[in-house]
């Protein structure tokens, strides 16, 4: 019946007409509670919300009528069609016992029941501005009951009457919801497969340090309710490794940049959080995520798919996370045909796409059987119907559980927000839930994913400088310092997290956490922590003459390092790199490089540390070297270049020994993620 009136409708539209003062609602709705959403024949349907007057002028006898619809909603495309529908259609009926009915202003003789009312201090208007509660009910059955008969959705709702100034009594505002009908008979009717996404945007910059504090929130909020959904029966979770590593860090115990002390705001949520993460992680149905939640798009529209594999790397033995398969969740859910390559060298189990082709719940994502792919529907959070707002709890649980009702084949629900999570934790008996492994199994597809078209990102080119100058950094102190293991588990947590989908866009945000994650190393590379001692001149008799240099190590790590040099002129003067050195924590090391002279002169000099493969490390250092014959007289020049040097030297290493024993050791130095995980870790 329900598909007829709308399609009658759905012609008569084709005539604009004119809206009425009937059409302009003056009075707001919003629904705060529709219970329950599935009810049972037994049960008792309660509607409760706000009424606010929206109108610049006041309004009497302002009623809360109960509503519904009688005519059950039961396959997808009907219920696309009352989604879509005008709020005055269907016509349905206000209910009109006085259960049904609430007071917002006295009507005729019945007094208000949002506000005080006596014969001396009646409640005649709803003035503008005003706001007031209200709570109406109905049984689903009987005399005086909603009327549903048959399985299905259906809709109800709230129609607001009054009388505006200078006007007649009509409807002044709506709100519609969906509820459920499913009789015990008709149970379990739906199989549905619940995924609940657990990642947050990047805060944590180093061990025991965070960029803000928003991550301690969200364990006592989205989270936390993400979490309880996930430990439902048969809820599928999809686990990002960067969360846990920062949830177990923060348990630890940590600091907001900018302050100075250490803050416990977050520490007991983060407690609480692992303790409820480790029964899903070991349920049988999780899986983990790519590092950071990376944009797997945009790493390969912008020529780098090495960052895809780096966030698919297993983490390490003893992780939390390390013995689930693979998931691969796209932003927006949308990937390209030119993704394809790259995802098939990583062998996800599991690919989340929902810009299929078709849209088939389960596919095969090529031809490897190890993966398959996974098309959730994220229309079914949208909420309504309407009129505004349509987004309320009620409204969105209502959509979820009306979409779920109705299908015709099996359906993924994709949930990663607060309010996602409660809709999905509100209660339908009918309802069975599938996890994700069951349901891939089950589907035995031989559809293939082909994907519609996306348009390829255009990305700021300098941001992704900014992330391959992170990398070289964080390569150029594992070599510094001997920690390669170090550096690329570093490399494998930031980089990632630098294009993570939560960024949302907000390049500005993610650069601040790239800088801040990468500083600590960056600076042990540009800082005069490990520094190179020279004299400023020296002057050379013979052609082949030694001249010392001396290293300090400002550390507390042994740095492996070379010193090389740049001749302004090397036909006259060239001075040779030396080999690999070792400089111990808070030592120094003077050696003698060799000078070639092949003619008499002045030549500029500079030299440099590096990393063992080239890497500059601190401030270069110039000097100027003249060869001469001069005899007696240039040896004693020499001798006093080199006494002068050595003495300077040794001031100086004495200098930074004391500014090092006055100080903590250098903040960041093993770089700023390197707290091992877990039990297991190289390094």
């Amino acid at each position: 019946m329900l598909a007829m009136l709308f399609a009658v409708l759905g012609l008569a539209t084709v005539v604009a007409i004119p809206a009425s003062a009937e059409d302009v609602p003056t009075l707001s709705v919003v629904l705060s509670q529709v219970t329950p959403v599935s009810p049972s024949a037994t049960d008792t349907v309660t509607l409760q919300g706000s009424v606010t007057n929206t109108s610049s002028k006041p309004v009497t006898n302002v009623q809360v009528h109960l509503w519904r619809s009688s005519d059950a909603v039961t396959d997808g495309e009907v219920l696309t069609e009352v989604l879509a529908s005008d709020p005055a259609n269907p016509v349905g009926r206000r209910m009109l016992q006085p259960e049904n009915i609430f007071n917002i202003t006295d009507v005729g003789a019945q007094p208000s029941q949002a506000f005080p009312s006596t014969k001396a201090s009646p409640k005649k208007t709803f003035a503008p501005g005003e706001s007031a509660d209200f709570t109406v009910r109905a049984p689903v059955q009987g005399a005086n009951g909603l009327g549903f008969a048959t399985p299905g959705a259906y809709l109800v709702g709230i129609q607001v009457r009054g009388i505006p100034e200078d006007g007649q009594n009509q409807t002044l505002g709506r709100a519609r919801s969906l509820v459920v009908f499913a009789p015990e008979a008709s149970r379990p009717h739906s199989s549905v497969a619940t995924v609940a996404l657990l990642s947050s945007r990047p805060s944590r910059t180093g061990d025991g340090v965070f960029a803000d504090d928003h991550l301690a929130g969200e364990l006592t909020g989205r989270l936390r309710q993400l979490v309880t959904l996930a430990r439902q029966p048969g809820v599928t979770a999809l686990v990002d490794p960067a969360l846990v590593d920062a949830v177990t860090d923060m348990a630890d115990g940590y600091r907001v940049t900018g302050s100075t002390s250490p803050t416990t705001q977050g520490q007991q949520a983060a407690e609480d959080f692992l303790t409820q993460l480790g029964p899903v992680v070991s349920g049988g149905a999780a899986y983990r995520t790519l590092q950071g939640g990376i944009d797997v798009q945009l790493a390969v529209d912008s020529g780098h798919p090495e960052l895809v594999e780096l966030a698919a790397a297993t983490p390490p033995t003893g992780h939390l996370l390390a013995k689930l398969p693979l998931a691969v969740v796209p932003a927006d859910l949308k990937l390209g045909d030119n993704a394809r390559n790259v995802l098939d060298g990583i062998k996800p189990a599991l690919v989340l796409a929902e810009n299929a082709a078709s849209g088939t719940a389960v596919q095969r994502w090529s031809d490897d059987a190890e993966s398959a792919l996974v098309v959730p529907r994220t229309s079914i959070h949208d909420g309504g119907p309407g009129p505004d707002p349509t987004r309320s709890a009620p409204q969105l649980a209502g959509r979820l559980q009306a979409t779920q009702f109705v299908q015709a084949r099996p359906m993924v629900s994709l949930v990663s927000t607060s309010a996602q999570a409660s809709a999905e934790l509100v209660d339908a008996p009918w309802r069975t839930r599938t996890p994700l492994p069951a349901l891939v199994a089950a589907s035995g597809t031989t559809e293939r994913f082909v994907a519609s078209p996306q348009p390829a990102h255009r990305e700021d080119r300098s941001w992704l400088d900014e992330v391959k100058s992170g990398r070289a950094d964080l390569t150029a102190w594992g070599e510094l310092v001997a920690k390669g293991n170090d550096a690329e588990r570093l490399t494998q947590q930031v980089l990632p997290q630098a294009l993570s989908t939560s960024w949302r866009g907000d390049r500005a945000a993610a650069l601040r956490w790239l800088v801040a994650s990468r500083s600590q190393v960056g600076s042990v590379l540009t800082s005069n922590k490990v520094n190179l001692h020279v004299v400023s001149k020296f002057v050379t008799s013979s052609s082949n003459q030694e001249v010392p240099v001396t290293i300090s190590n400002g550390l507390p790590d042994p740095v492996h390092v070379r010193i090389a040099f740049d001749s302004e002129n090397p036909q006259r003067i060239n001075v040779a790199d030396t080999d690999v050195l070792t400089v111990g924590p808070g030592d120094s090391e003077t050696v003698k490089v060799r000078v070639s002279t092949h003619a008499n002169g002045e030549v500029g000099v500079q030299a440099r540390l590096t990393t063992p493969t080239g890497r500059a490390i601190g401030t270069p250092r110039n000097l100027t070297i003249t060869a001469t014959q001069a005899g007696r007289v240039g040896w004693i020049i020499i001798i006093a270049s080199g006494v002068v040097f050595l003495a300077g030297t040794a001031m100086r290493i004495r200098q930074v020994q004391r500014e090092r024993r006055g100080s903590a050791n250098v903040a960041g130095t093993t770089g700023p993620m390197t707290r091992p995980a877990c039990d297991g870790d190289d390094g």
